[in-house]
Formats: C-alpha cells, sequence, structure tokens
C-alpha cells in the first residue's frame, strides 16, 4: 500500500484552511481591540496630564493616534516618558531615613 501526499481528501485540507482563516480573522480582531482600547487609555491619560504639566513630543490627540496604529509598544512609550522617572518633571523619591 504506498500512501502518497496529494492523495489526501481535497475535504480535509479545505477544513483544515478554513480553520487556519477563522484563527488568523479571530487574532486580527482581538489586536484590533486591544490597540483601540490602549489608544483610549493613553488619550485619556494624556488629556488628565495636559492639565498639570506639559506633554512631551505631542498632545492627547497625537498620542492616541499614534497608540491606535502602534499598539502595545506606543503605550509603553508613552508610559515611560510620562510616568517614569525618565521624565524629568517626576520628582526623585528620597531612600534616606530621616533621623530625629
Amino acid at each position: 500500500m504506498n500512501f502518497d501526499i496529494t492523495d489526501l481528501d481535497s475535504g480535509v485540507l479545505s477544513a483544515l484552511g478554513s480553520v487556519t482563516v477563522f484563527w488568523g480573522i479571530v487574532v486580527a480582531v482581538l489586536g484590533i481591540l486591544v490597540n483601540i482600547v490602549f489608544a483610549i487609555a493613553v488619550y485619556r491619560d494624556a488629556v488628565r496630564l495636559d492639565r498639570t504639566r506639559t506633554l512631551i513630543i505631542a498632545g492627547p490627540a497625537i498620542w492616541g493616534i499614534a497608540t491606535l496604529f502602534g499598539g502595545v509598544v506606543t503605550a509603553a512609550i508613552y508610559w515611560a516618558m510620562h510616568h517614569s522617572r525618565l521624565n524629568p518633571d517626576i520628582p526623585i523619591a528620597s531612600t534616606e531615613n530621616e533621623e530625629d
């Protein structure tokens, strides 16, 4: 009995292709939703921060649009620039204990 890969039923191959396309669409939709959620969160945070201090590089709308297209990486860059010690407006906390 000889087995040849070309003898596979085309129904099996088409079902496998359909499943692959389905999961590709699911992953793409989830990726888009994650980008939208991060963009909204960055925009809201940028609006809040813009009231108290100057945003670095761009305003809230630009940060929101950049995060919409750049996703989690852009949101991480935004956070590092505005909420970490990379931002010169954020004071460095003292690690020394006060002695009376």
